[in-house]
């Protein structure tokens, strides 16, 4: 199954048009639905990049907020302001946090603990994982591989992937989204990469909190495989992916 993947909030420039900002959210179209995961540090950035990706309100039909730092939840005031009647699912440690947010209280919160959620069908979220900063990614079941996408991995991608391949035990193909690699020396980067390959992981859209020097070193390990995401980047992910 094909699977769409806009990237509408990014500390990179992707493609022309589109504002930049430090925070992360991207949306993902399957089939008929759409789900919103994570919306940014800015309202005015968000809603510009989703006109600009010509994405209309009624297309978002969920929204998962992976954790509650600012560069990942700021954007919803705008977007519930533009609609209320879809699914908001978040980590049952940002339930206090949302529940005092006035724009929130007529939407529908779904709070997850650490067990995994099929919010769509092939679609799922790890529950919540991590100590100090508890965190959900995403996984998508494309039939030819999982796609996982983090807002930033605070987690470490071994404890994510380790519940990725508890959930739907297959390999582990693609990986979208903020890593937080950024303070990591290149010794460290060099032996998550290669961890990453003993995992059959072919593309990487690494974003957000990655930092340069990843980014760089994921470049030349992935050589085709690695994808230059940014604001305004589209990802085609099914049973290949490109970009």
């Amino acid at each position: 199954m094909l699977i769409d993947i806009r990237i509408l909030f990014d500390n990179y420039e992707g493609e022309s048009g589109f504002r930049s900002g430090f925070g992360y959210s991207c949306f993902i179209k399957k089939g008929y639905g759409g789900i919103l995961f994570d919306t940014g540090a800015d309202n005015e950035i968000l809603i510009h990049n989703l006109n600009k990706a010509e994405i209309k309100p009624q297309m978002i039909t969920r929204v998962v907020l992976s954790h509650c730092h600012k560069d990942h939840t700021q954007g919803l005031t705008g977007i519930v302001n533009l609609k209320k009647d879809f699914n908001i699912y978040a980590g049952k440690s940002c339930a206090e946090t949302l529940l005092n947010r006035e724009e929130l209280k007529n939407v529908n919160l779904t709070f997850v603990n650490s067990e995994c959620v099929e919010i769509m069908n092939g679609v799922y979220l790890t529950g919540e994982l991590g100590e100090n900063i508890k965190e959900i990614s995403l996984l998508m079941d494309t039939g030819g591989g999982l796609v996982v996408i983090t807002g930033c991995a605070h987690a470490g991608l071994r404890e994510i992937f380790k519940k990725a391949k508890e959930i739907i035990n297959d390999k582990i193909f693609a990986l979208v989204g903020g890593l937080h690699l950024k303070d990591k020396k290149e010794e460290e980067i060099h032996e998550l990469i290669e961890f990453l390959k003993s995992e059959g992981v072919r593309y990487i859209a690494p974003s957000h909190c990655t930092g340069d020097l990843a980014r760089r070193l994921f470049k030349k390990a992935f050589h085709s495989g690695f994808i230059e995401a940014g604001a305004g980047s589209r990802i085609y992910i099914g049973g290949s992916c490109e970009y």
